[in-house]
């Protein structure tokens, strides 16, 4: 598979509602569409969505990537992801580069070879893929009122961005949280990296009460977790800190968190997530597969990686309501919780 034309769009698109965290606000989405087509004109496309806030690089280094690829690709398909992953080296320090020309060269071979992705990688997939509400930082009075709408939308699993100035704050939001779900519900707080060790010990302390599945990313040196692990009971999750194979791999072989957060376009693509997901599973390790509030085409990357994890848990994958319907088709519409898939 050699001569391919490489040609990519650039959009920017505003959230319907902004995503809210302890890092800061997101109010729009930038990336770039990558089409790659071959002399026989099939055409395999792949997005690129840069989120520099949460680990990948900016968006101009994508873009004069872009204007200055000479895109070389000599793939042996009996040794694919090896030939894949040696071929696209070069872009690895620009991983949400990397996974969108990825994802274009996948999707290449499968229009040319009429295969799935499931049968092209050997990877079978579940039907159904169960994903978690999320609720972001709003006040009281949102809170309940989106609580009730994810209960109505057969969600069973909620995530609840934490980490504001006053932790009481994230105390109230918890409990309006879980008297309005009761104890069938699965509670999941994320802190984006927000607390010191210190804190994190006192805080971990006081959430034992809400049952909380997990709690992920407290802190952002994972070297700490230990040291949080051994003062607390409620599970901890990593999430900015893999952002690649070889922090996963300390993460998993240092016994530092029993979860781990993927998201493929923070990692560099399917490839790389599917190798953590096959170490991780080794370990007997939860895995939950995240957005990065990327579009669907992006985002069906991070869906398929959810239908390969073995183990049942919910995935962070219910983001299309932060984009105009109109604008963004929706592949994966989500009913009573759980987005079905027909590959």
């Amino acid at each position: 598979m050699t001569n391919l034309e490489l040609t990519y769009s650039p959009y920017n698109l505003k959230l319907t509602k902004p995503f809210i965290t302890s890092v800061g606000k997101i109010s729009e989405r930038k990336g770039f569409i990558i089409s790659l087509k071959s002399n026989n004109n099939a055409e395999g496309i792949g997005e690129a969505a840069p989120l520099p806030e949460f680990g990948s690089e900016n968006y101009e280094e994508d873009e004069n990537a872009l204007e200055n690829i000479n895109l070389k690709l000599k793939l042996d398909l009996n040794n694919l992801i090896p030939a894949i992953e040696e071929n696209l080296s070069e872009f690895n320090h620009l991983p949400a580069l990397r996974s969108g020309i990825e994802q274009a060269i996948l999707n290449l071979i499968c229009v040319e070879r009429k295969s799935t992705l499931s049968a092209l990688l050997n990877k079978p997939t579940s039907r159904n893929i169960s994903v978690n509400g999320i609720i972001g930082l709003i006040n009281p009075e949102e809170v309940l009122k989106k609580v009730r709408e994810l209960k109505s939308g057969g969600f069973r699993t909620i995530k609840v961005k934490a980490g504001r100035e006053d932790f009481k704050e994230d105390l109230k939001i918890l409990d309006i949280v879980r008297n309005e779900t009761g104890k069938n519900f699965k509670i999941r707080m994320d802190v984006n990296g927000k607390w010191d060790t210190d804190q994190a010990i006192g805080n971990l302390e006081q959430l034992k009460k809400f049952d909380v599945e997990y709690v992920e990313q407290p802190i952002s040196r994972v070297e700490e977790f230990l040291r949080l692990s051994d003062a607390s009971s409620i599970p901890l999750a990593a999430d900015e800190s893999i952002r690649g194979y070889k922090d996963a791999v300390l993460i998993i072989e240092n016994n530092l968190a029993p979860v781990l957060i993927l998201k493929p376009m923070m990692l560099g693509g399917l490839i790389t997530t599917l190798r953590i997901i096959e170490e991780a599973e080794k370990h007997n390790l939860k895995i939950v597969i995240s957005s990065s509030l990327e579009t669907s085409i992006g985002r069906s990357i991070a869906v398929f990686a959810a239908a390969i994890v073995k183990q049942q848990t919910a995935h962070g994958l219910a983001v299309a309501d932060y984009f105009d319907d109109k604008i963004v088709s929706n592949p994966f519409p989500i009913k009573n919780g759980l987005i079905n898939l027909e590959y």
